[in-house]
């Protein structure tokens, strides 16, 4: 798709049925997604829609230059239920390629930007992918097995003037509620990424729910930092159903965000406690206070009251928290702003992961799937219309996630009486650095491989600014000075692994704990790092 194409109004997408002109909101509630992200560009068809550093597109113009992608991709021989990876930074080109991806019916495979070429690969293997859409150089130029096709982001055209805006509303392609919309691959506790599959209405559902519980308006502007193959992506999308002004950024910079939130009067941004703590240092250094902000969403893990008390006099108390998990995405539980105020009078609710929202709901249950009684330790479990539908080619994995009805989150926990929920430990061993979940066993597989490591163990441990820290726990037998292995084993881990599952701390160690089943025992490891804070899990 050279930028040089001309500006002609874009053809429809295949399965469109020109007959359709309907009004808009007609179609909305089909169960499917386009048909309602296509009302939301014909409501809103003069507002602007996406920002990004000085370029911007109103509704009709991103709506025309989803349209044109989707012919595009079509002419390349993309068919509903087709698996189309994205492997990309942020940028107007991923958000229109998201959304031209759910227009045809095929299948969208996020993968993150920091992920290694190796590590992308395989992904793009295992799905079978039909084609990946990418900017980066080493992917577009790699031999990918059949039937992978590769487009550079750089060849999508969004460059559409507005006289392009769409003149006729095309009717929704074939395709079904329960179809698969999405496949998000996280780590794995048994070496390989599971593929996490949800349907075409459990993600509407979804983003029904981050309107919501974000409180999100249409004259909402939000303001995306983090990258939008994870939480940020979802957000973007519910701006865009809602009508609302969503500015994406390429990276996190405090200093940046200060000047954006003023300067573009943005009422809602996403954070992670990380960003939070710099947010502030930068706030109390410039003396900076909001004018528009009305709403920070924070996920990933808990804040600390000395940084709750920080921001809340310097933002305002506009701060609520998210607890949930890719296979139920962003919001199955909420500590709203409410909450927050209330937790400087009761700082033990700040240990709380809140309450279940409006359309999921929390339970805790003992082993053989019982409810157990209130204040009583067991797994936390969720039911709701946007919990996943099928682990990738995995059925025995998925329905080992369940009790019933009930999706096992693998965490620990309870309830109190006023319904919050508390969250204890991780049966998984998932460290969150950052707002970004790494699963140790991934990191102990990279470590595995180097000559000199005999034995390993990763956990997390506190860190100020990372929420947790990647740290290794190494046995060797090599006979060299520390400090030297140590950067040797890192400069393995970045060959061969996405930047944020590096180590941030490598500890030798004669050998490694076990428990009486002969288990490395994480727990002892953790002690003397989590032992003072009296809490098991970040």
């Amino acid at each position: 798709m050279s930028k040089t194409a001309s500006p002609a109004a874009p053809r429809e997408i295949p399965g469109a049925k020109t007959e359709d002109r309907g009004t808009p909101g007609e179609s909305a509630w089909s169960g499917t997604l386009w048909p309602a992200f296509q009302d939301s560009f014909i409501r809103n068809a003069g507002s602007t829609a996406v920002v990004f550093n000085r370029r911007q597109l109103t509704y009709a113009q991103f709506h025309a230059a989803v349209l044109l992608l989707g012919r595009h991709l079509a002419d390349r021989g993309i068919r509903a239920g087709d698996r189309v990876v994205l492997y990309t930074h942020n940028c107007i080109e991923y958000l229109v390629a998201d959304v031209a991806i759910l227009a045809l019916g095929a299948v969208k495979v996020p993968i993150s930007a920091m992920a290694s070429t190796e590590e992308a690969t395989a992904i793009i293997e295992r799905v079978e992918a039909s084609m990946t859409i990418t900017d980066s150089t080493a992917l577009l130029t790699a031999t990918l097995p059949a039937p992978t096709q590769v487009l550079s982001i750089s060849e999508i055209e969004i460059e559409l003037p507005h006289a392009a805006a769409v003149q006729e509303k095309p009717g929704t392609p074939q395709m079904r509620a329960e179809s698969p919309a999405v496949i998000y691959f996280t780590g794995g506790t048994t070496g390989a990424p599971k593929g996490i599959v949800h349907s075409q209405a459990g993600v509407l559902a979804n983003l029904h729910a981050h309107i919501i519980e974000a409180e999100i308006s249409r004259d909402e502007h939000l303001l995306l930092t983090t990258p939008l193959v994870h939480a940020a992506g979802l957000f973007a999308l519910a701006g865009l159903l809602r009508g609302a002004k969503v500015s994406i950024e390429s990276a996190f910079d405090a200093d940046r965000v200060l000047e954006v939130i003023n300067d573009r009067a943005v009422t809602w941004l996403f954070a992670v406690p990380t960003m939070i703590n710099r947010l502030v240092n930068a706030a109390e250094l410039h003396q900076w206070h909001p004018r528009t902000l009305r709403t920070i969403q924070y996920g990933a893990a808990p804040i600390s009251p000395s940084l709750l008390q920080r921001a809340l006099s310097r933002f305002g108390p506009i701060l609520q928290q998210l607890y949930a998990q890719t296979e139920c995405p962003d919001y199955a539980t909420l500590l709203t702003k409410q909450d927050h105020l209330r937790a400087l009078e009761k700082p033990r609710l700040l240990s709380s992961a809140g309450r279940s929202t409006l359309m999921c709901n929390v339970t805790v249950r003992a082993e053989d799937g019982a409810a157990v009684p209130v204040r009583d330790l067991g797994e936390i479990c969720l039911a709701a219309p946007y919990v996943m539908t099928s682990y990738w080619r995995d059925p025995q994995g998925y329905a080992d996630r369940f009790y019933g009805r009930w999706m096992r989150t693998g965490d620990i926990g309870y309830l109190d009486e006023d319904g919050y929920l508390y969250i204890v430990d991780r049966r998984n061993d998932m460290i969150v650095t950052g707002g970004l979940n790494v699963y140790s066993v991934d990191v102990e597989n990279v470590l595995s491989d180097h000559p000199d490591v005999d034995g390993v163990a990763v956990i997390g441990i506190p860190d100020p600014d990372w929420g947790e820290a990647v740290c290794a726990y190494v046995v060797t037998s090599a006979d060299e000075d520390r400090d030297l292995l140590a950067d040797r084993i890192l400069d393995h881990c970045r060959a061969t692994a996405a930047r944020y599952k590096v180590p941030k701390k490598i500890v030798f160690i004669d050998q490694l704990p076990l428990t009486r089943y002969g288990k490395v025992d994480k727990k002892a490891l953790r002690l003397p790092h989590w032992g003072a804070t009296g809490r098991g899990i970040n």
